[in-house]
């Protein structure tokens, strides 16, 4: 019954303050900043039919391939709103160190698709949400070069990043951020 009650509330909070995407999503990714100019963000499979919800548990619900990965089969590309980056669960925490924080402009990324908010579809299916605090937003497709703006080390984000208080800096306060379009020609 809690659960349900704060469901209820999490979807009256999203429609009283009418949450919309935001201006920015962010992505971590093990590939380094030239290769993400050349190629952007793609899908697995610009073609894939899977379901939200088998893309954020990455297995297939029903069919012949019950239970099996869906990571080849995808045609979303997982980013998050900046919600993901300011308490990071232990699995971010330890990649973060050997990878790139990627800043996606969500206007330009919108162009070639839908986003959906992974949370807000959870909660209107009554399922619970399992990465809530990832604060995630799937694009439809990919996410074109010139819609990732600017990138930093997973190194440079940590080093800012409170460990006492297990926090990241404001937004608009996180600082080191490099332009991606020098790697573009």
């Amino acid at each position: 019954m809690q659960e349900y009650l704060l469901r209820k509330k999490r979807i009256l909070a999203r429609f009283v303050t009418r949450k919309s995407l935001p201006a920015f999503t962010y992505r971590w990714d093990t590939r380094p900043p030239d290769v993400i100019s050349r190629d952007g963000f793609y899908s697995r499979n610009r073609y894939g039919r899977i379901s939200i919800r088998e893309h954020v548990n990455n297995s297939y619900e029903s069919g012949p391939w019950k239970g099996q990965l869906t990571r080849g089969s995808s045609q979303y590309v997982s980013t998050g709103a900046y919600g993901m980056l300011k308490t990071l669960d232990g699995t971010f925490a330890q990649q973060a160190p050997n990878s790139y924080l990627y800043k996606i402009n969500t206007r330009i990324a919108a162009e070639s698709g839908a986003f959906h908010d992974v949370n807000a579809h959870f909660d209107h299916l009554g399922l619970p949400l399992t990465y809530r605090t990832q604060r995630e937003w799937i694009k439809e497709g990919g996410i074109k070069p010139a819609a990732i703006i600017q990138y930093m080390t997973g190194q440079r984000f940590m080093d800012q990043y409170n460990h006492h208080r297990n926090e990241a800096p404001d937004e608009q306060a996180l600082a080191g951020w490099s332009p991606l379009s020098a790697f573009r020609r």
